[in-house]
């Protein structure tokens, strides 16, 4: 009956989360240690639509800022509220929308230079697969509650 008993509690504390050993403890606490993680870039896509459309095949806006609450519409290098900003849109910015989140929360966008075409960017015509943008023009992640597709 010990050794049953002395199987039990060995085969237990093996079992045991917090068995005491060192390894054990590392891999357990290995995340509290590390720094926080950030979701990096991901470039916006340019060809979604194929190669029968434009590169980006729709227009925008921003829309709905409030210069109490939202003074601005901040460019993200990642569809994400904890990416980095690198960058500000005012209202009535003019934006190519080019791809967007699998939430549909987030629209990937090129911002073409303030008076000039979307032909300066690069995104006018098609491109023969869907790849990261990589033009002259400004480039980012938005909210998409704040962009209204326009035509033309």
């Amino acid at each position: 009956m010990k050794r049953i008993a002395l199987a039990l509690c060995l085969l237990s504390l093996a079992c045991s989360p917090r068995g005491g050993s060192g390894d054990a403890d590392a891999i357990y606490n290995a995340g509290e240690q590390e720094a926080q993680l950030s979701p990096g870039v991901q470039p916006v896509r340019i060809g979604e639509g194929g190669p029968g459309f434009a590169a980006c095949a729709a227009a925008g806006t921003v829309v709905n800022l409030s210069p109490q609450d939202q003074p601005y519409l901040p460019i993200r290098t990642a569809p994400f509220a904890e990416a980095s900003e690198i960058g500000r849109l005012e209202n009535g910015t003019a934006l190519l929308l080019c791809s967007h989140s699998l939430d549909q929360r987030w629209q990937g966008v090129v911002v073409p230079p303030a008076g000039g075409a979307a032909a300066d960017c690069g995104v006018s015509a098609p491109v023969a697969s869907p790849r990261g943008y990589a033009g002259p023009c400004r480039s980012g992640w938005v909210s998409a509650a704040f962009v209204r597709a326009r035509a033309g």
